[in-house]
């Protein structure tokens, strides 16, 4: 059994057709389909299914698939892990960010693609619950969140930082008078929020439960860039963590009153016995710009 049996054979099982695969693994769809037929010969059972051009994982597959990926991800760390002790920091680095620090990454982004040219970064947006997940299934390095919800291992928790949640208004909008405002006063204020299913919109949602409001949200939008580009040049509010706001010119923070609005953010990494020299960098760094 190779290791290069192994690529081909995780490769079919996750795009589940024999042309996708071989172009996955740039190898004639002839030569990937050879290759599946030994391995399958040498396990002494069939681990796909063939039906016309469908092709599915057989029981037999589906338990191999998971001792396979296993192989492949130990082989990665052992390569990274060698990579590390000669000081070269390259491979992938796949950060999974949530909605409030989309904003907050870039410049940390920017920094390592300057600082580590062999370094792929790759950014994934997406709600935290998802993005876990991802985590869990070796498709994300690490996941930065702002949640107070409990975690399980193998995953484990960075601290960050404490930031509580204000009203974000344009510099030119009246309300830009105000230093504080009562949060139960939100609800005469016409508000562009996160969708629902985003952990910040949930815990919004909470709070407004809490104190019986029905707040006017005429819009809803997913991109953190796009909603405070909305609130510079309109006359529209948004509720958000102040650190999202970090170096935002033309858009003021009001503080909300009558409510505790703390939360506590976190980098979440699978707890291992080696981690990608990358990591640590990138948490060094993150930390080094959020304290600033």
């Amino acid at each position: 059994m190779e290791l290069f049996q192994l690529r081909y054979f995780v490769a079919l099982a996750d795009v589940l057709h024999f042309t996708k695969a071989s172009e996955l693994c740039f190898v004639s769809q002839s030569g990937l389909s050879q290759q599946i037929k030994k391995l399958e010969e040498e396990l002494g059972m069939p681990l796909f299914l063939r039906t016309g051009k469908k092709v599915q994982l057989t029981e037999a597959g589906a338990v191999f698939l998971k001792h396979a990926k296993r192989v492949m991800d130990d082989v990665e760390s052992g390569k990274q892990a060698i990579d590390d002790l000669n000081n070269l920091i390259g491979g992938e680095l796949r950060i999974g960010v949530t909605y409030i620090f989309g904003l907050l990454v870039l410049p940390v982004v920017e920094l390592f693609a300057k600082k580590y040219p062999d370094l792929k970064i790759i950014v994934e947006y997406g709600a935290t619950e998802p993005l876990q997940n991802k985590l869990l299934q070796n498709e994300l390095d690490l996941v930065l969140v702002i949640s107070n919800n409990e975690i399980e291992l193998p995953m484990q928790k960075i601290p960050l930082f404490i930031s509580k949640l204000v009203m974000a208004v344009s510099t030119n909008n009246e309300l830009a008078k105000l230093d504080s405002i009562p949060f139960k006063k939100l609800q005469d204020i016409p508000l562009i929020l996160p969708s629902r299913g985003f952990n910040s919109r949930e815990f919004l949602d909470t709070l407004f439960e809490k104190f019986n409001m029905k707040p006017k949200i005429p819009i809803e939008l997913n991109a953190i860039h796009a909603l405070l580009k909305m609130i510079e040049t309109s006359d529209w509010a948004t509720i958000l963590t102040e650190k999202a706001l970090k170096d935002w010119h033309g858009i003021k923070a009001i503080e909300l009153t009558g409510v505790k609005t703390e939360r506590k953010s976190f980098i979440i990494t699978i707890k291992s016995e080696y981690e990608k020299k990358a990591i640590g960098l990138f948490i060094e760094a993150f930390r080094d710009l959020v304290e600033t």
